[in-house]
């Protein structure tokens, strides 16, 4: 039985590493990463040469950090957005439209 349970077990890690990579660099989320690494690429510059686009709370927090806790805060913010939250503002505050979209 142990025997059994461990060789299962291997052969799933197996599965799943082989449709992790099949599935991770396919086209579509290959496409889907250049969008979110150009959302980004935009955005955190952005938040941080002007922190007043960002929400009050966190406006009011900028105002008064130095640069280094600012770009930990932006870099926090960015990343706690939802994919659909960073494309709107990206919409709303980017000149540039996205080009993969």
């Amino acid at each position: 039985m142990v025997q059994f349970s461990a060789r299962t077990w291997n052969d799933l890690k197996e599965i799943r590493a082989f449709l992790f990579q099949r599935m991770y660099h396919a086209a579509p989320v290959m496409k889907k990463r250049e969008e979110a690494d150009h959302v980004i690429r935009d955005l955190f510059p952005l938040y941080m040469s002007h922190p007043d686009l960002l929400p009050e709370r966190w406006h009011a927090r900028a105002l008064v950090a130095q640069e280094a806790r600012l770009a930990r805060m932006v870099a926090d913010y960015v990343a706690g957005m939802t994919d659909r939250y960073a494309l709107q503002a990206h919409r709303e505050h980017c000149a540039e439209p996205l080009k993969y979209l």
